[in-house]
């Protein structure tokens, strides 16, 4: 059995003639095209698919090859799962071609056997070329273009796959970077067996949240850092297809969650890297999180603070062209947002970042020292930055009943890290007590970001009335004014609840 790994990239097929005008495919040593029909099987059940296996029969070049897959991991594109191959005879799965061992143990039951059937076909024409962007490496560089079917669903396929046969996983994001001057390309967390089971079970794609922490007890500090970074990359990418396709305004959110959690994790750590090493990768995903953070906030705004005050005074007609003004201001928020996702920029810095993590550059500018504090077991490391984050959200809300807005401010952003930091680092304590201590941690923070809504529902709706004219749009700024204080004042006697309850919330890791 061996691992393969390759990035899988989304491409328009209009731009498949400039990807392969691309001096890394001038220089390719070969060029092959061929025509592939595959077949997946599964249950009806889809009981390979739920254990993390895909039974997959390929017929090209006139023969037969099954392959298994099982295992593995996906983040910011790259794919490496485990896999066995192998030549058959028939376009029948050959369950003694699979050997022994643990693959083979998925497969004992003659009642799974008997219910597996064809469940997915793919059929495209894939043009591979073998690159070699460095000494010691080479890349096979697949074009597939065709269509998945399952029943009477289809699907088109066109995608790059940069698969590597020698060399480090992270010259894959290399060489995309640089095929990245040829043509857009996206980044793609989906394989074809993931895409072609969403036709079969005819469901789409919902929104995700971010998974649990991959931290564990005897996590080294550089390793629960990369695995923290991955997950992030991982949480971003599963949410940008739904994004881009203008769907549910939460993939947006999702995304910048995604974000938001990966700078947490970039100033968590911070106190473990020269600050040189991390600047560059705070640098670029601040400018898209600032990109992300304005077409979310016009998304509150127009779907969540806006509505509850039209229709209050849904017969006003300055608060009608105040609504259409903030919809239209949504729009080009969420226009801009989605150009900086599919920009060169902005799939750049996925594929940098998924390039940075896997070869760990970092480790360069550490001396053996830092190295060595990299290598412990990161719950030490952890309990001084949960102590340090927690000081810091009790220094900043001292006084509490009588901070003002920018000092609260300042209390939510230490809030928010400190969150960051207790799901990152809570596998490695009781759970329960960890559970208990977060969930008044995010009411603090939730009451103090509605009060932070309530502070921005007065120049939304100055930017939002901007070239509206006469009495009526006035008043509709009053209204909105008007509500915002009220908002303000109910969101403080809040506010002082949850700030109690959390400074009586025992820290679950002292």
């Amino acid at each position: 059995m061996s691992i393969e790994t390759e990035l899988k990239l989304q491409i328009d097929p209009r731009h498949i003639a400039r990807l392969r005008g691309h001096p890394l495919f001038k220089r390719a040593t070969r060029r092959l095209s061929h025509k592939l029909y595959s077949v997946y099987y599964d249950t009806p059940d889809l009981d390979l698919w739920h254990a993390g296996i895909t039974l997959r029969l390929r017929r090209t070049a006139g023969r037969w090859v099954q392959t298994i897959k099982g295992g593995g991991t996906v983040a910011a594109g790259l794919h490496q799962r485990h896999e066995f191959e192998t030549g058959i005879t028939t376009p029948i799965p050959d369950f003694s071609a699979i050997g022994s061992g643990e693959l083979a143990a998925h497969f004992a039951s003659p009642q799974l056997r008997a219910r597996l059937k064809p469940m997915i076909v793919t059929e495209f024409t894939r043009v591979s070329s073998m690159l070699a962007p460095a000494p010691g490496v080479t890349i096979e560089a697949s074009i597939d273009h065709g269509i998945i079917k399952c029943g009477g669903a289809t699907e088109s396929i066109c995608e790059l796959e940069l698969e590597v046969k020698t060399g480090p996983a992270w010259r894959a994001y290399q060489v995309a970077m640089q095929l990245l001057e040829a043509a857009p390309l996206l980044v793609e967390d989906r394989s074809k067996a993931e895409r072609g089971v969403a036709l079969h079970l005819g469901t789409r794609y919902k929104p995700l949240k971010a998974p649990p922490s991959p931290v564990a007890a005897g996590t080294t500090s550089n390793s629960a850092f990369k695995l923290l970074v991955l997950t992030c990359l991982a949480h971003y990418a599963a949410n940008q297809r739904g994004m881009l396709a203008g769907a549910d305004p939460e993939y947006l959110h999702q995304m910048r969650v995604a974000l938001r959690r990966l700078r947490s994790v970039f100033s968590t750590f911070a106190p473990l890297f020269p600050a040189a090493v991390l600047e560059p990768p705070v640098v670029e995903t601040r400018w898209l999180a600032q990109i992300l953070g304005a077409a979310r906030d016009w998304d509150v705004f127009v779907a969540e603070t806006l509505p509850p005050v039209s229709t209050r005074y849904a017969q006003h007609p300055g608060m009608a062209a105040l609504t259409r003004s903030a919809a239209i201001l949504r729009k080009a928020a969420n226009r801009t947002a989605r150009r900086a996702v599919v920009s060169a920029r902005g799939q750049g810095l996925l594929l940098a970042l998924g390039a940075w993590i896997n070869a760990e550059t970092w480790l360069e500018a550490f001396d053996q020292t830092q190295r060595a504090e990299m290598q412990r077991p990161v719950s030490g490391f952890a309990q001084t930055v949960l102590d340090a984050a927690l000081k810091r959200v009790r220094k900043r809300g001292r006084h509490f009943a009588n901070l003002a807005p920018p000092e609260l401010h300042r209390v939510r952003i230490a809030a928010k890290k400190l969150r960051y930091a207790t799901e990152f680092f809570a596998p490695l304590h009781d759970g329960k007590n960890a559970r208990d201590y977060q969930n008044a941690l995010a009411r603090l923070q939730d009451a103090l970001g509605s009060y932070n809504d309530a502070l921005k529902m007065a120049s939304f709706a100055e930017r939002a009335s901007r070239g509206l004219r006469g009495a009526a749009a006035i008043e509709a700024r009053g209204i909105m004014l008007g509500w915002s204080g009220g908002m303000q004042a109910v969101g403080t006697r809040h506010l002082m609840r949850v700030w109690k309850e959390f400074r009586t919330a025992k820290p679950f890791w002292k």
